[in-house]
């Protein structure tokens, strides 16, 4: 077992709209999980399938929007016009792969696209 602290972040959606601003248990229960990224470094080699190109596609408009920092460079920086084009892949894969994906496959997709577009409407304000 490694001493290493794993170095994670997780998102949880804060919009007004999500209702949490309310601070009841219930609203905490209605905001969901949200979603925990891991650091690169506390990663091994990942396994590539569909799967992995959508999070990567999704992760890379995330960091352009400002929401997550660059694995890189550890900075946050906003860069809207690289968001909307991860956007636009994950949109035309879904175009595109449409009747070829699993049910699984299909609503993953549709779920994270919507998520990313959510968040890219609210970080463009």
């Amino acid at each position: 077992m490694s001493d290493k602290k794993e170095e994670t972040f997780k998102v949880v959606d804060k919009r007004a709209s999500s209702g949490a601003q309310d601070s009841t248990e219930e609203s905490k229960k209605s905001l969901g999980e949200g979603f925990t990224m891991k650091s690169e470094k506390e990663q091994g080699p990942a396994e590539i399938d569909f799967a992995t190109l959508i999070y990567s596609f999704a992760t890379g408009a995330l960091i352009s929007m400002g929401l997550a920092p660059d694995p890189h460079t550890k900075k946050v920086q906003k860069n809207l016009t690289m968001a909307k084009q991860n956007i636009e892949i994950l949109t035309m894969l879904q175009v595109k792969t449409q009747g070829n994906l699993t049910e699984d496959e299909a609503k993953f997709l549709e779920n994270i696209l919507t998520e990313v577009r959510l968040r890219f409407v609210e970080t463009s304000r």
